[in-house]
This record gives structure tokens, C-alpha cells and sequence, in this order.
């Protein structure tokens, strides 16, 4: 059983006047801000490496600070669990979240919005697949944003990466998958936290901006190192040409999920 905190002594929040409705993936639409937290590359390629991680239907799958959504209905609307639970602690990007829930078609999957941070909410363990896209920068690193969505999706205002870790290993099945996104820069400090948290890595995916760069972007699969599930093989590939255009490494795995 998900909980949700009550928000009775928490700020009224507002719908935003820069909120459009987008489509996201086959005929499933978003409400996201024009000047705030928006769907991005990071969410698709959390998405995507979580819908080939789990070999079968998860039974349940949870995203922990699902911001909007984004990366919980792409891999809700590819995978079809029995059940999806998003947790996210900004009280915007959730209310957000559940009035796209509330207008997804009817034959959809099961999907649940938890309001409050996900180290305290009581979320049932037992998760075939656990997703997370945290902050990627520490607080005092820099200018933290006066948007209160913009300055949570960019600034570790509620733990980093480590948070993500000890919580994803608290709730995954024992053969289940967590996956989640960050900076390749600080690779180090990703498997570090798993490591902490009793997880192993299973698959990474290193991801550059533009063919011939640096990886910018790297993704996870890990699992419980007490399953010693196997090692498998990596992946590399540029988002975008030396051209700009897209790549066809990037262009497969945005079919492989079914965004266009």
C-alpha cells in the first residue's frame, strides 16, 4: 500500500499559466511548463534502458521522484505493469502529474502519484523495477533557481544519487532492477552509492551529445548483489551526428519505446 502525506500546514499550490498539454507517447499526453521542468533526453534514456532491464511485465514498478511523470508513463505505457507508483516530493510537478494521470485513456494501466519525499513514504516493497532521474548537483554548486520545480529537478535540495540508491535497494524485488540516469563525469560517485546500497551493476549505457564527444550522460541497470545476476554487455552511442542529426543508435532506441 502506497501513502500519501497530507499537505494540510503546505502552501497552496497553484495550477502554473504556463502549463501545456503535450503529447509524450503513442496517445498518452503530458502537462509540463514552458518556463519549468519539461520533458528532456535524460527521461528518455532512463525510460528506454528500464524497458529492456526487466525480461518480463513488472508486477509493480515504481519511479522515485517522477517530477511531471515523464519517465514513469514512458515506461508504464511500454512495459504495462499491473501497477505504476510515482513518488515525487514537489508539490507542483505532482499535481502535474496527477491531472495527466487523471486523463490518460481508460484501458491504460494502473498508475498511482504519491505526494511526498520518497524517503519517508511508505511505498510497498517487492518492485520488479525501480526508475529514478535524481538532481545531478549538490546544493551550493550553483545559482539555485527561485523557481521552486526548476530549482528541485536541477539542485539535490532532498539527497542525491546515494538517496536514490538505498531507497531503490529497499524496495526492488530480489530480482528486481533499479535504473537511473547521471552525469558520466561522476560515474564514480554513482557506483559508489550502489555499492553502499547493496547493489550491483548489471548494464550501463554511456551516452555522448554529439557523435565524437565525451559520454555526457551514462544509464544503470543494477540489481541486489546477493543475486549475482550476470554482467551484461554495454552500450555507447552519440544522441546527434557530426551532421546534428539525430543518430540512428538514438533514433532505435526511441522506436524500441515508441516515442516517434
Amino acid at each position: 500500500m502506497a501513502t500519501q502525506p497530507t499537505r494540510e500546514n503546505a502552501a497552496p499550490c497553484v495550477w502554473p499559466d504556463d502549463a501545456t498539454r503535450d503529447r509524450l507517447i503513442g496517445d498518452w499526453f503530458l502537462y509540463q511548463r514552458r518556463r519549468g521542468h519539461r520533458t528532456s533526453t535524460d527521461d528518455v534514456l532512463t525510460a528506454w534502458f528500464a524497458s529492456v532491464a526487466v525480461a518480463d511485465t513488472p508486477r509493480q514498478y515504481v519511479d522515485l521522484g517522477c517530477g511531471i511523470g515523464s519517465v514513469l508513463l514512458m515506461t508504464a505505457h511500454r512495459l504495462r505493469p499491473a501497477r505504476s507508483i510515482g513518488v515525487e516530493a514537489q508539490a507542483q510537478s505532482a499535481m502535474m502529474a496527477r491531472r495527466t494521470v487523471s486523463e490518460l485513456p481508460p484501458d491504460g494501466p494502473r498508475i498511482d502519484i504519491v505526494e511526498g519525499d520518497f524517503r519517508e513514504v511508505t511505498v510497498d516493497a517487492g518492485a520488479d523495477l525501480v526508475t529514478g532521474s535524481p538532481p545531478y548537483f549538490p546544493v551550493g554548486t550553483g545559482i539555485l533557481s527561485p523557481d521552486p520545480q526548476r530549482a528541485a529537478c536541477r539542485f539535490e535540495l532532498r539527497g542525491g544519487i546515494e538517496a536514490y540508491c538505498e531507497r531503490a535497494a529497499s524496495l526492488l524485488a530480489p530480482a528486481g532492477r533499479f535504473v537511473c540516469v547521471f552525469q558520466s563525469a561522476f560515474d564514480g560517485r554513482v557506483i559508489e552509492a550502489a555499492t553502499e546500497a547493496g547493489l550491483s551493476l548489471i548494464r550501463r549505457g554511456d551516452v555522448a551529445m554529439r557523435a565524437g564527444g565525451e559520454p555526457f550522460l551514462s544509464v544503470y541497470a543494477f540489481a541486489h548483489a546477493a543475486a549475482a545476476a550476470a554482467r551484461e554487455e554495454d552500450v555507447a552511442f552519440a544522441i546527434r551526428g557530426a551532421d546534428g542529426e539525430i543518430t540512428p543508435a538514438y533514433r532505435r532506441a526511441r522506436e524500441a519505446l515508441g516515442v516517434d
